[in-house]
């Protein structure tokens, strides 16, 4: 593993480690890089604020290992896998969640957006959807799932990841009726 890469996981750690004595708001950048043993100056070599440290957690721990290759046919097995994951560091993405101003929520919608946009271009063969609708269901998408996942988390994870991924999959399944509806009839014009 690489210096560098082995420096931003341990700035990670002691985020993660913090976020266990304090709500992620009061957390400061000379906090993290006093449990972390560095100077301020190696934290800001890596990232360029805490938020940006946040995300990069939230990316390399959560999003790209669960949801790389994610498609049509595993989305629910992945929704699972990110569920679960966000289960064994819980108060770290309870925290995170719930004090971070509403950061965290734009950047899961965000993320979520790519990833819906990105399956419905590959449907786009079949329908005639322009770019515009294309995005509007894509955000339609993101904020739904974006909104159980947060809900669930805000919530204590009390449901089991699976519970709420058969649900997830139940509701968008009659999503993807309604939006393929929407899509194909022009329902709403300019």
């Amino acid at each position: 593993m690489a210096e560098s890469l082995i420096t931003k996981k341990a700035i990670a750690d002691s985020l993660k480690e913090l976020t266990r004595e304090k709500t992620f708001d009061k957390i400061s950048v000379k906090d993290i890089s006093e449990k972390c043993g560095i100077n301020r100056q190696t934290f800001y070599y890596h990232f360029i604020d805490k938020f940006d440290l946040l995300e990069w957690v939230y990316k390399t721990e959560l999003l790209e290992p669960n949801m790389a290759d994610v498609d049509f046919e595993n989305w629910q097995e992945k929704l699972v896998d990110t569920l679960e994951t966000m289960r064994r560091d819980k108060r770290f993405y309870i925290n995170t969640i719930n004090h971070t101003e509403n950061y965290i929520q734009r950047f899961l919608i965000e993320q979520a957006g790519a990833l819906f946009q990105k399956a419905i271009d590959e449907l786009d063969e079949y329908t005639r959807v322009d770019s515009q609708q294309r995005a509007f269901i894509s955000r339609f998408f993101a904020y739904g799932l974006c909104g159980i996942i947060i809900e669930w988390a805000s919530g204590d994870m009390q449901e089991k990841p699976e519970y709420v991924a058969q649900n997830m999959k139940k509701l968008l399944v009659h999503c993807e009726r309604a939006a393929y509806i929407y899509a194909t009839e022009n329902v709403i014009k300019d």
